[in-house]
């Protein structure tokens, strides 16, 4: 009996063992994919709305269907975009200046090329129609017109006569105007570090990866890290896309910089900033776990490498 009891003991204890197990087990199974895990933004630029220009017309313009525009900038009211708002454009690298001249080109050259599919080709199908038999009665090959080109007799052609030279002036062409691009100082000390941390990913075209050519750095730190202004300035936007919390603040001389992947936002569109002032915290995880923020400098809204401004 006494036997039988520890046997049974054995059973209850093993049991439950085995039971608290299988529950620890599906906690960290729920926890694991419960955790985000969050992706490196896709490349692009951030167009800001000018006067008359709408959602259509932009999305028109850099060659974006509007469903995608405006899901990636959570836009639920497309008459809602505004002249000075920000919007993200996905895979676009250079910024459309005109938006109006760049729609109105699309429209015509699509005008064009319709026009061209509906021009009508020769029809070869009426001269392959069969002629009437009752048209041919009564005549032979004979009834038929002799031409010249069917004996083999082709009109004499005049010899072509050499055009004179004309005469007058020499005129001295103008070598081609060549634009001066946009000269940028880059100086050193001219920004400040938005965050402490390891620049995991460099500006440009990456060593192992020749077709993604970033417009950001990568800056991993710890989590609940300040994010700080790296210069003063008034911010422009701030607001959740889908890539995650963001800010863009416009500094002087047509500089601005944007900080993406940020977990709070503790500035305000139009809002005035200082240099150094906290304006976000660190949050965001990588596919490694590791927390961060892209970071980009801006000049006339094309990127510049950020390396080139910090100390």
């Amino acid at each position: 009996m006494e036997r039988m009891n520890q046997f049974t003991g054995v059973n209850v204890r093993h049991f439950w063992v085995s039971f608290l197990l299988m529950i620890l087990t599906l906690l960290m199974i729920v926890s694991c994919a419960a955790t985000p895990i969050q992706k490196n933004p896709a490349k692009g630029i951030y167009h800001i709305v000018k006067k008359g220009e709408t959602a259509y017309s932009i999305a028109r313009a850099y060659s974006i269907s509007l469903s995608d525009l405006t899901a990636i900038n959570n836009i639920s009211d497309v008459s809602s975009i505004k002249e000075g708002s920000v919007i993200f454009i996905p895979d676009a690298d250079q910024v459309i200046d005109d938006v109006m001249v760049s729609t109105r080109k699309a429209d015509s050259d699509a005008k064009r090329n319709v026009g061209l599919r509906d021009q009508k080709l020769p029809d070869r199908a009426k001269s392959s129609k069969p002629v009437d038999a009752t048209q041919l009665e009564g005549k032979t090959a004979l009834d038929k017109p002799v031409s010249s080109e069917s004996l083999g007799i082709r009109p004499e052609v005049a010899p072509s006569q050499p055009m004179a030279e004309k005469t007058g002036p020499k005129v001295e062409e103008k070598p081609p105007r060549i634009e001066k691009k946009d000269e940028v100082t880059q100086e050193k000390d001219h920004l400040l570090w938005p965050v402490k941390g390891k620049v995991q990913t460099r500006f440009g075209v990456q060593p192992n990866k020749p077709f993604h050519n970033n417009s950001w750095i990568k800056i991993v730190c710890p989590a609940g890290t300040k994010v700080k202004a790296a210069a003063k300035g008034t911010v422009i936007f701030s607001a959740s896309l889908k890539l995650g919390e963001t800010i863009i603040i416009r500094h002087s001389s047509n500089f601005a910089t944007v900080y993406t992947h940020l977990k709070e936002r503790y500035v305000k569109q139009d809002q005035n900033v200082r240099k150094g002032q906290v304006i976000a915290l660190v949050g965001e995880n990588d596919e490694k776990g590791d927390a961060f923020i892209n970071f980009e400098v801006r000049h006339k809204n094309k990127p510049q490498d950020p390396l080139l401004y910090l100390p």
